[in-house]
């Protein structure tokens, strides 16, 4: 039976690449697949895209092309990523360029695009699609924000559809993160993403299966793991998972030997449970599984069979999720010594809000938060009693706005400035009062029908210019 192994090579926008690079050496995979993108990930290259029109791509490619393309390309290994993000010919160009300096003469790239809605919300609205906001249900109509991007999440096809025409390098935009893994083996293997016959969906759900967990990244391998704590393996050269898929989409797990971590049932069940929702009906653009027959079995060390996940019919509708300028958003760090800390971030605090309510300026909002208190978990957690809280060696005070006009966050913090001296004795405050004013881009997903979807897909060849010595 034909089997084909994939490796994962980044679970997150500025992951490691020392993993892959091990990967690439030892010629321990077929492919290395890279998730870079999440909404958070999708606003942070839409500020860079918003300074220069070239950028918007997860820019971790460009160490990549570098150090870990040349070594997979040389060694017969297929890369597949949703590095493109919001840009992906300029990343697809730009990449091409790199790689002919290096002599790769060519190689394939494929850009993988369809996502991009930002010049299509009238045509939707006009079209009967309301836009409604997932959690809220507030119609688009009300939204009073500027957009800054719209990206449709969307499935597999176009990474089939890419690897058919010889792509050696697939740079996709928002491939929802499991199916880049199953567009890799709907091609490998033959499966059709619209074949509804029940053996089918089960091989598509076991594909969506493993790209979940590979989509993970060092997390598959004992990293950030409750699961495995204490965690008494190394953590500073983590192996991530390999999967070996099987035709019907059976899977054996497993990591370089000669790297650190752990990869054990325990280190992929925690994982195949992480942002799922439900269960029973884990959505994705090419199939809806269901993970309760899932099975996770460690059949050696660091070597692990899953398998059993249960295919539906795919959703007839897509996440759309739209970035919104919100304005900005400023803040400030203080620090209180001991000792009386507690009460002495309390009298700060109530200063600040005695100084700033007389300030003529139109803030959206402002909060603060005790660092080492409830910095984290704001309400969620119950404080220990301020007699407990006034022995603690030091607490940071976090102070943030949001406010729609730049000049608010310098003048607010500016004003406060004097409490250095005039407020609560042992106060201290990081570098740069006032000058922190940051761009809040604000989410607002929804729903659209998958009827107005259509894929492209484009080929760069490498021409090399020059010959690598």
């Amino acid at each position: 039976m034909k089997k084909i192994k994939i490796a994962s090579g980044q679970g997150f926008y500025g992951d490691s690449n020392r993993s892959a690079v091990q990967v690439a050496k030892n010629k321990a995979a077929d492919y290395i697949v890279f998730d870079a993108l999440a909404e958070l990930t999708l606003s942070i290259l839409q500020k860079d895209k918003m300074r220069d029109e070239t950028l918007g791509y997860a820019r971790d490619i460009e160490a990549n092309v570098r150090k870990l393309y040349p070594i997979a390309l040389q060694n017969g290994i297929k890369l597949v990523t949703n590095s493109g993000g919001l840009n992906p010919k300029s990343a697809a160009k730009k990449l091409s360029a790199a790689l002919a300096k290096q002599g790769l003469d060519g190689v394939k790239i494929a850009t993988v695009e369809g996502d991009n809605y930002i010049n299509r919300l009238d045509e939707l609205q006009s079209n009967g699609e309301e836009l409604k906001h997932l959690d809220t249900n507030q119609p688009f109509a009300t939204n009073e924000n500027e957009v800054t991007h719209a990206n449709l999440y969307i499935g597999a096809q176009g990474v089939v559809d890419a690897l058919k025409q010889g792509a050696d390098i697939v740079l996709a935009g928002r491939v929802a993160d499991p199916c880049l893994t199953l567009g890799i083996l709907a091609y490998e293997f033959g499966w059709d993403l619209n074949d509804e016959s029940q053996e089918n969906l089960n091989k598509l759900a076991q594909g969506i299966t493993v790209g979940h967990l590979l989509e993970c990244g060092g997390q598959a391998s004992g990293g950030n793991s409750y699961a495995e704590w204490p965690m008494e393996y190394q953590l500073s050269n983590l192996g991530y998972p390999i999967a070996e898929v099987d035709e019907n989409g059976v899977a054996l797990f497993s990591k370089l030997e000669q790297d650190g971590g752990k990869l054990t049932r325990n280190t992929l069940r925690e994982q195949l449970v992480y942002e799922i929702h439900n269960p029973n009906e884990y959505l994705t653009p090419d199939v809806t599984v269901d993970f309760t027959q899932t099975t996770i079995e460690e059949i050696a060390p660091n070597q692990v069979k899953v398998e059993g996940s249960i295919g539906k019919r795919k959703p007839q509708k897509l996440k759309l999720t739209m970035g919104l300028n919100e304005g900005f958003i400023s803040e400030q760090f203080f620090f209180m010594s001991w000792p009386y800390t507690y009460t002495k971030a309390k009298k700060f605090v109530k200063a600040v809000e005695e100084i700033w309510s007389k300030l003529p300026l139109e803030m959206d909002e402002w909060r603060y938060t005790f660092t080492g208190i409830n910095g984290i978990h704001e309400t969620a957690a119950p404080l220990q009693s301020e007699e407990e809280l006034n022995e603690l060696n030091e607490i940071g005070v976090r102070l943030a706005i949001r406010h729609k006009d730049p000049k608010v966050g310098k003048i607010a913090l500016g004003s406060v400035i004097p409490l250095g001296l005039n407020g609560p004795p042992g106060l201290i405050s990081i570098p740069g009062w006032g000058k922190i004013n940051r761009q809040i881009l604000g989410l607002w997903p929804t729903l659209i029908d998958r009827k107005w979807f259509k894929e492209e897909v484009n080929i760069y060849e490498v021409k090399a210019t020059e010959k690598a010595h």
